[in-house]
């Protein structure tokens, strides 16, 4: 009988930016580089969120009924707003600005992708950027 191999992903640091293999199904691991925790899961926020920080190496999903108030927001993998995002800076592989939902803040994104009916009030965006 053969055995599964592990089912494993690619992700990057949103510390140092080294890109290592964790298994699929890690939430947080430290990364191996720099020894620092990293949220690896994807994060869903459904209500309001007023925080310093929010990063993963994921994707960060904000619902039609979320909103975030943050400093920081970090998606390696992507950023999806159809809520309300207010932040100094979003840095994501790929930004999704849904329509109807609202930006405020500034950008580096590999690529960014704005739907009509997106409101974008303030910010620099920079893409590509391909630092990330």
């Amino acid at each position: 009988m053969a055995k599964k191999k592990p089912v494993q992903r690619t992700v990057q640091c949103y510390h140092c930016e080294n890109r290592f293999d964790v298994s699929a199904k890690a939430m947080t691991v430290s990364c191996p580089a720099c020894n620092r925790p990293l949220m690896v899961e994807d994060v869903v926020i459904k209500t309001a969120h007023a925080v310093r920080k929010l990063q993963t190496c994921g994707r960060i999903v904000i619902q039609k009924r979320g909103r975030v108030m943050a400093d920081l927001v970090v998606g390696q993998e992507a950023i999806e707003v159809m809520g309300i995002l207010e932040t100094k800076q979003a840095k994501a592989g790929t930004v999704y600005i849904r329509p109807k939902a609202r930006w405020r803040g500034d950008c580096h994104a590999r690529s960014v992708v704005i739907e009509a009916g997106a409101r974008v009030t303030e910010g620099h965006f920079v893409v590509p950027d391909t630092t990330l």
